[in-house]
């Protein structure tokens, strides 16, 4: 048999115009199939070898209501199919949730963002969008076999890292709810998203992280959340992290033992590119250093 002779399988590809006939194409071809939107990471994984090509594969690059951007009085709702660089210019976006522009910035190259969606970085499990998404306290909406359901990101994840997740379930959109308004005693607000990555090939970042928090007029945290993430491990919020963090003001929080903290509670794991204990030391200390800015930014405007 020569070199190249092997037969090339292309999967069947479905095109449903709604989300009912989707549902309707994947319950008839189920389980041989395999749902795609942008297909960029898909792609990947399949030329790799680390996913198998499927009979089947549903696009639904046609169900209109998936690819769209809604305002409302509380939040917003971003569809899943929305191309990530119309998410990051988008001007709601831009200016209630300006790190999740940040991070689509930073993901892969401006041609594959002019195809990727913000809801294939999300399904993905390992996207740069997630840590930014955890800090927003964002929600997805799913398209079940018993129709819609709405679960937090957070409860999502958890369910991912225990292998619980469902592939029957496609994702249709994203909320995130507004932040309350700052109220008088709020004087800072403290965000930054942050990544170390690697270019060379098309891979999972080496990590992310996401902080989003509010300081009173003393100095003293309102609220805060942050996240990590990275490789091919699950991003997480650092939940005991957020309140050891609020028992100190930002301008005498102990950086050294915040890096500690930080290494003890973030749970990764270790690939060809890096080891878990890089990881950790490397979310530590991107903490740190960003906090550490943010203390210096705090003593100048008192």
């Amino acid at each position: 048999m020569g070199i190249g002779s092997e037969r090339v399988v292309y999967p069947e590809l479905w095109q449903p115009e709604s989300m009912e006939e989707a549902r309707k194409i994947a319950n008839n071809v189920s389980p041989h199939y395999q749902w795609a939107a942008g297909t960029t990471l898909l792609r990947t994984q399949w030329e790799m070898g680390t996913a198998p090509v499927p009979k089947h594969l549903i696009s639904l690059a046609n169900i209109r209501e998936l690819n769209a951007c809604t305002a409302e009085e509380d939040g917003l709702r971003i569809g899943a199919l929305m191309r990530l660089n119309a998410c990051a210019t988008f001007e709601r976006i831009q200016s209630h949730f300006p790190l999740l522009s940040q991070a689509i910035d930073v993901i892969s190259a401006p041609s594959i963002r002019n195809l990727a969606t913000l809801g294939g970085n999300i399904v993905s499990g390992v996207g740069d969008s997630i840590p930014v998404l955890l800090v927003y306290e964002a929600s997805l909406r799913w398209m079940t076999d018993k129709g819609l359901m709405e679960k937090k990101l957070t409860e999502w994840l958890e369910e991912w890292r225990r292998g619980q997740r469902s592939a029957d379930h496609f994702l249709t959109e994203i909320w995130i709810p507004l932040p309350e308004p700052k109220s008088e005693e709020e004087s800072h607000t403290v965000s930054f998203f942050k990544k170390i990555g690697r270019r060379e090939a098309f891979t999972p970042a080496l990590v992310t992280i996401a902080f989003h928090g509010t300081l009173n007029s003393q100095g003293e945290w309102s609220s805060l959340a942050m996240a990590a993430g990275g490789g091919s491990g699950t991003a997480m919020r650092l939940i005991e992290t957020e309140k050891w963090i609020r028992e100190f003001p930002v301008s005498g929080l102990p950086l050294s033992e915040l890096m500690k903290q930080v290494q003890d509670e973030f749970v990764t794991i270790s690939d060809v590119f890096a080891t878990d204990s890089y990881r950790k030391q490397a979310v530590a200390g991107l903490f740190a250093s960003e906090l550490w800015k943010s203390m210096r930014t705090v003593r100048n405007s008192v």
